[in-house]
């Protein structure tokens, strides 16, 4: 239980920070504590943005959030720059509110492929167009989990930089059926080399993919021009160190 000085800031913070369904929380600092606050308040139930990006939230706080009952119109969550770690991502692929979401950024967050699978394996995110999760430490696991899932197939733009990728989590995702409406994919800072280009590049289900980013990896020449020979897919850009 939140104390009364600490939830009258809280219905402060709401009150200066909500706008058309935004809520704007960024750079706060609540921490766990703040985020109980936030669930005792209940106000959520008409938020339809959540910014709760470097809040200094743990997985107690995660679990807290994520168990909350009354988002009744969240569609885009923002929690990057946390420590919401394993047992917050477990927590959230399990909440209620998943299958309404948009677009989730986790970035920077401590989740290792105990987390990622859990998520990557969720059921609940049919109508996801958007998943960051930059500089975590999910690595091929959940790649390849998210690759054969049914859960993430109206994903349009996936964000693993630098999450630990190699070239075996792109042998599965260049097969996915799953991920074949991603147009936008981000795998900078990744340990990919020639086999992961090539695998790339010869796709026959990523389609629709017209925006590739592989800065700081190992590609060489030889896979860069396959990746511009492909046929499966023309890029629009291809980035490159």
């Amino acid at each position: 239980m939140v104390g009364s000085v600490k939830l009258e800031y809280i219905n402060r913070l709401i009150d200066e920070c909500f706008d058309d369904g935004s809520l704007d929380l960024k750079g706060k600092f609540l921490g766990d504590e703040g985020i109980e606050g936030l669930v005792e308040s209940g106000r959520l139930k008409d938020v339809e943005d959540l910014d709760l990006t470097k809040n200094k939230i743990t997985w107690r706080g995660g679990v807290k959030l994520f168990e909350y009952p009354d988002f009744n119109k969240l569609r885009r969550l923002y929690i990057g720059d946390n420590e919401i770690g394993d047992k917050g991502a477990i927590a959230l692929a399990k909440s209620n509110f998943t299958d309404r979401l948009v677009s989730l950024d986790l970035r920077f967050n401590d989740i290792y492929p105990t987390g990622g699978v859990a998520l990557a394996t969720s059921e609940k995110f049919k109508r996801l167009q958007i998943l960051v999760l930059q500089e975590n430490f999910t690595g091929d696991e959940t790649l390849q989990a998210l690759a054969k899932s049914s859960g993430f197939i109206s994903v349009r733009k996936l964000n693993v930089y630098k999450t630990g990728v190699t070239d075996e989590g792109l042998k599965i995702l260049a097969k996915s059926k799953a991920l074949k409406n991603v147009k936008h994919l981000n795998l900078a800072r990744n340990v990919i080399r020639l086999d992961g280009a090539m695998y790339l590049a010869k796709s026959k289900t990523l389609e629709k993919l017209e925006t590739l980013l592989l800065y700081d990896t190992f590609v060489p020449e030889a896979g860069v021009n396959a990746l511009l020979a492909a046929t499966a897919f023309k890029l629009k850009t291809l980035r490159l160190t």
